[in-house]
């Protein structure tokens, strides 16, 4: 009960198949009448969408009340340092992130390396909102009037630790175009899509290197997409912005895909692609020293 309770604890929210992806010891039927027990007695919360064909759990009141006084693995979506995740409203942009980083810890894992986790993160920097990046821009706030710095908001944020002491560090940006967008996010030609702000943005905060509040000394940004065809079309777009960058790196994680979403522990070792540059992968051979 307690490995299941602190696995949602780590990720906010997990699917069945995630969670028995992380617990491979469990037998699948076992574990099946398990979440339905703890569902039944108040210690989960379930959602299930129309999109999905396997349940989504949360932790309940009881099953929060649970894990009071137990020391709890650091959280992934850790979001009092400034990471948003307003899964009430948007579900589906939030699981993305969430399949993504459940994805990469198991496939991380099975290669012999560290997930670093957000909390993990957050304890070691120097402000107490790590994860909102500034950049050297400014607005006025339409409400005090007032001058106020331009901040970046990432959907996640991770590291990665290779056994030898490499590590590489991820900001995560999940693109899940709405039907009632304003603007083509897709459109070369569109000076409004979110993804030509985003290149400017963390192009701005790289150079700068402003997730050095973090006392990490390397990030680059992994984007995800609920398909393959979208992906490489936000790539096109950014290609409009920048010919060439290692600093973003694409995949497709799903999220629309039939009745049913895949576990994708193999993501970690997947080609990632590159704007105007080969693919590349994010484990141990490409891992950076910082």
């Amino acid at each position: 009960m307690f490995e299941v309770l602190e696995l949602i604890y780590q990720f906010k929210a997990l699917r069945s198949h995630h969670i028995a992806m992380h617990l491979p010891l469990r037998h699948e039927i076992g574990l099946r009448h398990s979440l339905r027990l703890m569902f039944d007695h108040g210690l989960l919360d379930k959602r299930q969408c129309g999109l999905y064909e396997c349940d989504t759990y949360l932790l309940a009141g009881k099953g929060k009340d649970a894990l009071a006084g137990r020391e709890l693995p650091p959280r992934y979506l850790y979001q009092e340092g400034g990471l948003e995740m307003r899964l009430g409203t948007e579900f589906e942009h939030s699981k993305m992130t969430i399949d993504l980083l459940s994805n990469l810890k198991a496939g991380a894992e099975a290669n012999g390396c560290r997930l670093i986790s957000a909390e993990e993160m957050a304890e070691q920097a120097k402000h107490p909102a790590p994860f909102l990046l500034p950049r050297h821009t400014t607005y006025r706030d339409r409400k005090s009037r007032k001058i106020m710095p331009y901040m970046l908001v990432p959907d996640g944020f991770v590291g990665i630790e290779h056994p030898v002491g490499k590590r590489a560090y991820f900001a995560i940006e999940a693109e899940h175009n709405k039907a009632n967008s304003r603007f083509d996010d897709d459109d070369p030609s569109s000076r409004q899509s979110s993804t030509r702000k985003k290149i400017a943005h963390y192009r701005d905060v790289d150079w700068r290197q402003a997730y050095k509040n973090l006392g990490i000394r390397n990030c680059r940004v992994l984007v995800v997409a609920p398909t393959s065809a979208q992906i490489e079309n936000k790539f096109r777009v950014a290609r409009t912005v920048v010919k060439e960058s290692h600093l973003f790196l694409g995949q497709a994680v799903p999220i629309i895909a039939g009745t049913d979403v895949p576990i994708m522990p193999h993501l970690f070792d997947a080609p990632w692609l590159r704007i105007g540059l080969p693919p590349e992968q994010i484990n141990a051979t490409t891992l950076r020293t910082g």
